[in-house]
């Protein structure tokens, strides 16, 4: 793999962080404020979730599968999200609790670092080395400079046929890349035994939780019922939340400007910081950071995974700031539904848009889609 450009190397990064240090944290950081402050979100959170739990095993059935779903969505935006980041608290056996509980939801917590961390977060946007870019082809095509279908150009629409299903393709994703030692974009170098045993045994946990235990206490049909609601509630918020943070025209190399310039460079001529901006979108404040853990404040969080989503609104200040001074575009969306609406509208034009020609390791990559 070509080397990474590095965050020091970025003149944006460099002051911006810098401006973190001494207008946030004053000199706390040094003794782990930046990882401290969610605690109680991660409370309440985890509260809410075991509240729907109960109603679960109570009386399994849409709604109370539905109310589960949502824990699960919530918990995957926040609590393990920040804790696989190394976010939510200053130790490090708490961050790896929190994490698991990505296993407890469906998920696996050592496939999700290697796809999210060293993936997505290192090359964001890159159509060779960001598996959230190529994953979903060809049913989806998140990028121009991916191969078109005839069918593409009626993705906006059937892409709501697909979303339910994202917890289903987690789970043949995870245990394919237990098997081959591979996420679509990573190599999974330096697993554990111990971390590799959690992906089997975190999904005989969810479906212990999920299936085996409400089947026992009120049957297979009840339960089947609750379950398929709990998968697709969950399945619709998280993929709606995550793929309009990095799928508008803004972020991506749709049209010519300065993403398609920065993610037309070397990769390891680009700047990092700079990348992370243009290949971002934010939306609303910080109603909407209490209920995404940040990721609405995506921006800010490709720049600072590991600081707690609490110091996000204030820290965006400071990016927002720092971007104007240097004529970088900052993508800022009012609400969700508006940042939904230019997404569902991008993935119409993606759709219909010509292939951008591949240059240096795209070609091998897209030859093996």
């Amino acid at each position: 793999m070509c080397r990474s450009p590095y965050p020091s190397d970025s003149d944006l990064y460099n002051t911006v962080r810098q401006r973190v240090r001494s207008d946030i944290f004053k000199g706390t950081e040094v003794k782990g404020a930046h990882r401290t402050g969610s605690e109680w979100a991660a409370a309440a959170i985890l509260g809410y979730a075991a509240t729907a739990y109960s109603l679960y095993t109570w009386d399994a059935n849409v709604i109370t599968g539905s109310l589960l779903g949502l824990a699960g969505a919530w918990i995957g935006l926040t609590v393990q999200h920040c804790g696989n980041h190394g976010a939510m608290s200053t130790q490090a056996w708490v961050n790896g609790l929190y994490g698991l509980c990505d296993d407890l939801i469906g998920g696996s917590s050592l496939m999700w670092r290697y796809h999210h961390q060293v993936s997505h977060h290192i090359h964001c946007n890159d159509e060779v080395f960001d598996e959230d870019v190529f994953s979903a082809f060809p049913f989806l095509r998140f990028d121009a400079r991916l191969p078109r279908a005839w069918y593409h150009k009626y993705q906006h629409i059937y892409m709501w046929a697909l979303f339910p299903m994202l917890q289903i393709m987690f789970q043949f994703g995870d245990l394919k890349a237990l098997l081959t030692n591979r996420t679509e974009g990573a190599t999974l170098y330096g697993a554990t035994d111990a971390e590799r045993a959690t992906v089997l045994a975190g999904k005989a946990a969810h479906y212990g939780l999920l299936l085996g235990l409400p089947a026992l206490l009120h049957g297979p049909a009840a339960t089947l019922i609750g379950a398929a609601a709990y998968t697709v509630t969950q399945s619709i918020l998280l993929s709606t939340t995550f793929a309009v943070s990095h799928n508008v025209p803004e972020s991506k190399p749709l049209h010519g400007g300065p993403t398609q310039d920065n993610l037309a460079q070397e990769l390891d001529e680009r700047d990092w910081g700079v990348q992370q901006v243009l290949t971002s979108a934010n939306w609303g404040g910080a109603i909407g950071n209490f209920l995404t853990g940040g990721l609405n404040l995506q921006v800010e969080h490709h720049l600072f995974p590991a600081i707690s989503f609490v110091h996000y609104p204030a820290i965006a200040k400071i990016v927002a700031d720092e971007c104007a001074k240097r004529g970088i575009p900052y993508a800022h969306y009012g609400t969700l539904p508006e940042i939904l609406g230019r997404f569902i509208r991008y993935m119409k034009e993606v759709g219909t848009a010509d292939q951008v020609p591949a240059r240096g390791a795209a070609v091998a990559q897209l030859a093996r889609l």
